[in-house]
């Protein structure tokens, strides 16, 4: 029996997140769209041919649903994710997964509790590109990891609407942007940093335009990350640069690697470019999740992956604070 999945939010990102991926995949099947108002739900599902509508609470109680797909802003998260656990679905969370590190812990609780997957959408780690990268660091072809820069830093247009501009909406450049670099450098240093620097560029209610960290893993990889909502010059691609004590590896575009990226690996004297399939990031994630669910498969954006990426966004943020 296909996994029947209901989007929370009438979201720009859920058309490329669960919209066109669950239509290639005959294992899934969209049944539902919940958001704020039945109105907004009813002409998102004419818009994309979703067979039902309601607002949030209808749709989480839904018997004929499995997944819930929360694409809310980040201060819905929480609630929302919490009741579609306790409802009995399995939930694919868009990131960053909470707005503090508690609430991260909270939801893992309540989803082992519920014996259902709560998944954290960081689409990048189901991509082949990612996945090479990890494979290159894992291998030794490196040496010991030196140091590293990740950045994420995209305009983002200051508008009533655009959540990413609002404190109270879980909004701001650490949490939109900068949740990604984090976990990349987790992920490639298979450690968990501590953050001995930070900065933040704050606007009047509170939400962070630019932040600016530095980590530093037990293995002694020193790291930096940057993410900026208002750049000068305007759009950057997102970039990852590790350097260790025998190569170095340089990835452009490791967010989305479908718009065009390249890995380049520099060891033993010789420079290697590699190049990866068009096919979104998106459905590489959405096959994944399915797989996962259906076979018990564990996956790395869950549990305590998803409390540490939590954690290390924290751990910015205090230090940014504090000094």
């Amino acid at each position: 029996m296909a996994l029947r999945f209901a989007i929370l939010g009438a979201a720009r990102i859920a058309k490329a997140a669960l919209i066109d991926p669950v239509s290639e995949n005959p294992d899934a099947t969209l049944v539902a769209i919940g958001a704020s108002t039945r109105e907004r739900a009813l002409e998102y599902a004419m818009t994309h041919t979703i067979p039902n509508a309601g607002a949030y609470e209808e749709v989480v109680a839904r018997d004929d649903v499995d997944v819930v797909y929360n694409a809310l802003p980040p201060a819905g998260h929480f609630e929302w994710s919490l009741k579609a656990l306790e409802a009995g679905k399995h939930v694919l969370l868009e990131k960053p997964a909470t707005v503090n590190e508690a609430d991260a812990h909270a939801l893992v609780e309540a989803a082992d509790k519920a014996g259902k997957r709560l998944i954290e959408a960081f689409h990048y780690r189901w991509h082949p590109l990612f996945n090479r990268a990890m494979e290159i660091v894992q291998s030794g072809q490196l040496g010991e990891l030196v140091s590293a820069e990740a950045e994420f830093s995209a305009p983002i247009v200051r508008r009533a609407q655009e959540f990413r501009w609002q404190a109270v909406q879980g909004g701001g450049a650490l949490a939109d942007l900068g949740c990604y670099p984090v976990s990349w450098l987790r992920q490639l240093a298979g450690e968990e940093p501590e953050v001995t620097a930070a900065h933040q560029d704050l606007e009047p209610d509170g939400t962070d335009r630019r932040t600016t960290a530095h980590f530093s893993f037990p293995n002694g990889l020193q790291a930096d990350v940057i993410c900026d909502m208002d750049p000068v010059g305007g759009r950057k691609p997102p970039r990852l640069e590790l350097v260790g004590t025998k190569g170095r590896l340089d990835i452009d575009n490791p967010l989305a690697p479908q718009y065009g990226s390249e890995l380049i690996l520099t060891a033993n004297g010789q420079k290697t470019r590699e190049t990866f399939p068009r096919r979104p990031s998106y459905a590489y994630q959405f096959d994944g999740v399915v797989d996962a669910i259906l076979t018990g498969k564990p996956v790395w954006t869950e549990g305590t992956d998803l409390i540490a990426n939590a954690v290390a966004m924290a751990a910015i943020r205090r230090v940014a604070t504090t000094g």
